[in-house]
């Protein structure tokens, strides 16, 4: 009976997943309502969107999940080598949590798996961008000549290296399209990431506009007034 309700279930998915209009945002809004996490009102999960582990992914209200957008979380029990960055964070290990007034854009990826990812309110991505905090990585970095090391999740484990850290993007921050933030990275409130930009670990400061690959602070997003200079009236 399990085996039978989990297929029911599957096609019911397959179904709804890719319908279009009115009738496809409200039945997978009520689909995923039982499975996530927590999801709020007024939320819109488009056509495509794909949630792994669902019990730790939390959506909050008035929040767009653009088409195509792929959402992991939860935790890694294999034996992958793996080096931790330290950060500040306020990520939950392998949750990730979509605050209000987000909108993840279209084909965009997030990957909580392990470390956690945190976004907060009034948060855009823009189509396309990645972030991760858990992700391959290149080498053994404590054995860096041994040559076993690949770089993919085909191979045994015992050839794999992994980067785990905490991501966390504080509130009203941007990130253009195919901007890539990876593990273990603090952006503060009101800061930018530019297109194509590369973020790797670190923390920065609030206020940023990061441009570049690797990722810098290029200065200031809002900039102060001059002195006297006022805001006009609307």
């Amino acid at each position: 009976m399990r085996r039978f309700l989990s297929l029911l279930n599957s096609l019911w998915l397959w179904v709804i997943q890719d319908m279009p209009g009115p009738l496809g945002l409200r039945l997978r809004s009520h689909y995923w309502k039982r499975r996530l996490k927590h999801l709020g009102a007024r939320t819109r999960i488009d056509c495509g969107v794909y949630f792994q582990t669902p019990e730790c992914i939390s959506v909050e209200d008035n929040t767009w999940i653009d088409r195509g957008v792929m959402i992991l979380a939860g935790r890694d029990r294999s034996a992958r080598r793996t080096r931790r960055v330290d950060v500040r964070s306020l990520a939950h290990e392998g949750e990730v949590h979509v605050g209000r007034n987000v909108h993840i854009g279209a084909f965009s990826i997030i990957s909580g798996i392990e470390a956690g990812v945190h976004i907060g309110d009034d948060c855009t991505f823009s189509p396309a961008v990645k972030v991760y905090a858990y992700s391959h990585h290149f080498r053994f970095d404590e054995d860096p000549a041994n040559r076993s090391c690949s770089f993919g999740s085909m191979v045994g484990q015992e050839r794999q290296s992994m980067i785990c850290g905490p991501v966390t993007l504080e509130g009203n921050t941007g990130v253009a399209i195919n901007a890539v933030v990876l593990p273990g990275v603090w952006i503060g409130r009101d800061s930018f990431v530019g297109i194509g930009s590369v973020v790797k670990s670190g923390l920065y400061e609030e206020n940023s506009l990061l441009s570049g690959s690797p990722a810098v602070r290029a200065g200031a997003r809002f900039r102060d007034r001059p002195s006297g200079v006022t805001q006009s009236a609307k």
